[in-house]
């Protein structure tokens, strides 16, 4: 009974507080409109406002890999009325490889999971190599040979880790070249300057693909979307088959959010991720989505991502960046 008073209480409160001067409940996307993980929550705020009885909007918050959104959380009340739609690559690896970075994955709390995002392996068209053992035969060639460039988009984020692993584990060479977006690693990958990146991947990759722009040679997670049932996962060579990278996307709330608040907004994700219409959206563009977890079941998947990264970072020898 107590808790169903506290959730009662919340949901009259949230429905409150979105009707008020303060505004809705938001969702903080740490980048720019239109891309995938601004879909991602304009596909969940709809479900999301029905199971909570609230106003649900989406706001973008760009900039800085992710730190610009996750400040303007932690500057907020803890009270769960701004929710940060993040992932490993915006929360748990820049702690861990830049030095100037002021937040830890500690200051935030998880609320619940909401997709997991298959990683490929993406070549420039003309690269010799159409497979995965040719391309791990390329990255060793050490006689007159330049080593293979890749691009991410940016120092430290999840794609240079992936890639610094990938080279870890095989004894390839790879040359990095950062880049301050995903947009201009494209164009030089599609351009040739470029010989390979690890991306998210999505739908309309394949269509680009298609067009000959470049080549999706790997998949780079142990499960595959049906989208890529013909392609290779990247585990599946010996070499590499203790990897599994994927890009795990959730809500969190600032540290010191009230449990009854949290343990409401648990459910209602539960709850909206659920709904077939939110599931066929997520998953047609390639996307798998979690069934409902507990509180504590989140919990402990945050911290094994924690985990995760710790060791990946260690085991690469990345050293922090200023």
């Amino acid at each position: 009974v107590p808790a169903m008073a506290a959730a009662a209480s919340l949901m009259f409160a949230l429905g409150a507080h979105a009707a008020s001067q303060q505004g809705p409940v938001s969702l903080v996307v740490p980048y720019p409109a239109g891309g995938g993980s601004d879909i991602t929550a304009r596909i969940v705020a709809p479900a999301l406002a029905r199971q909570l009885g609230a106003t649900v909007v989406v706001e973008n918050v760009g900039g800085a890999t992710g730190a610009i959104a996750v400040q303007k959380v932690l500057s907020a009340a803890a009270d769960g009325h701004l929710l940060y739609q993040g992932s490993q690559n915006e929360l748990i690896i820049p702690p861990l490889t830049v030095k100037s970075v002021p937040f830890g994955p500690a200051d935030l709390e998880i609320v619940h999971p909401i997709t997991t995002t298959r990683l490929v392996l993406v070549v420039r068209r003309d690269l010799p190599a159409k497979t995965l053992d040719e391309f791990i035969a390329l990255t060793r060639q050490t006689k007159g040979a330049e080593p293979l460039s890749y691009g991410s988009p940016g120092v430290g984020s999840l794609y240079h880790l992936v890639a610094e692993h990938m080279a870890q584990l095989s004894g390839g060479r790879y040359t990095h070249v950062p880049y301050k977006g995903a947009a201009p690693m494209m164009q030089d990958l599609i351009g040739g300057r470029l010989d390979f990146t690890v991306m998210a991947f999505s739908t309309g990759m394949l269509a680009a693909e298609k067009a000959g722009q470049y080549r999706i040679i790997a998949n780079m997670s142990k499960d595959k979307p049906e989208q890529l049932a013909g392609l290779p996962s990247i585990s599946e060579a010996e070499l590499f088959k203790t990897v599994d990278y994927a890009s795990n996307a959730a809500y969190y709330v600032k540290k010191g959010t009230p449990s009854a608040i949290r343990l409401e907004l648990n459910r209602a994700l539960g709850q909206a991720l659920s709904s077939a219409d939110v599931t066929s959206a997520l998953e047609a563009d390639g996307r798998r989505v979690p069934k409902a977890m507990s509180v504590a079941q989140a919990e402990a998947f945050y911290q094994a991502e924690i985990d995760k990264y710790r060791r990946v970072v260690a085991d690469t020898g990345f050293k922090p960046a200023e």
